[in-house]
């Protein structure tokens, strides 16, 4: 099958009359695949990828979903950083990885493509185990469809920039705490996660930005992005009171995975 055709619900409505687009050409794909019908709203923008609301075809039985577009030059940065490259070759051609490494336009092409791919396919994963990440409905070459945490009004705030009681912020670092664990499960760590890829929804935390997921068999870096990752979310928590001991916590859950006790 090929990767990038998504079998949306069915029906048999074309939103979209032939020639017509949303405006934004890398999201006609999934108009024209019948998972949504316009764009509602830009959500975020920033050096990797822009975020958007769109309005979801009534044959999702959901109103809104979320359209990742990413840039071209996204996965540039992490491939030239070998902490979160290592072990995605694994999954490339002799010839796709030796264009990589040779910086070649068909080898940037594939890492962008690769890129996107991975995010997917650790949303996927992650929901499988029913994880608090937005699930993925669709792909195309250079964006991702997917769940869309909020409401028409406005989007799930980030985690950097709220106020929480203590009783609310005990809550969502548990909560987090045992996503993480179900990271673990699937052999990922997130590897960037800090309170600015948290969104938080209807007393929920949501881990966003997965591109740069590492797989835990094959990444030596896996146990010390673990540690970062904690604690970064542990530094934001103890300022609202919750005490967590990241390093502690970090290496209870390397030891759980290790024994396969997860």
């Amino acid at each position: 099958m090929d990767p990038h055709r998504a079998d949306r619900p069915g029906s048999t409505e074309t939103p979209l009359i032939e020639g017509e687009t949303l405006g934004i050409p890398a999201l006609d794909t999934f108009a024209q695949q019948g998972w949504i019908t316009r764009v509602h709203s830009e959500l975020t923008s920033g050096k990797e990828a822009t975020v958007y609301c769109c309005r979801a075809h009534r044959s999702t039985n959901r109103k809104f979903l979320a359209a990742k577009v990413y840039r071209e030059h996204a996965a540039s940065a992490y491939r030239r950083n070998n902490t979160y490259f290592e072990g995605r070759e694994r999954a490339m051609k002799a010839r796709t990885f030796r264009a990589i490494n040779q910086g070649t336009e068909f080898g940037h092409h594939a890492m962008a493509g690769a890129w996107i791919q991975a995010e997917h396919d650790a949303l996927r994963r992650l929901s499988a185990v029913r994880a608090s990440v937005p699930r993925p409905f669709a792909i195309s070459d250079s964006a991702i469809l997917m769940e869309y945490i909020g409401n028409g009004e406005r989007p799930a705030p980030r985690l950097s920039g709220m106020q929480l009681d203590p009783e609310q912020a005990e809550a969502l670092f548990e909560q987090l705490t045992d996503d993480i664990r179900r990271l673990l499960q699937v052999h990922l760590v997130h590897g960037d996660l800090s309170p600015y890829n948290i969104l938080v929804w209807k007393e929920r935390a949501w881990i966003i930005d997965l591109p740069q997921a590492v797989d835990v068999r094959f990444n030596r870096n896996a146990y010390s992005l673990l540690r970062r990752d904690i604690e970064n979310v542990g530094s934001f928590f103890a300022s609202c009171g919750v005490r967590s001991r990241p390093s502690d916590l970090a290496d209870r859950l390397w030891e759980s995975y290790q024994r396969a006790e997860l």
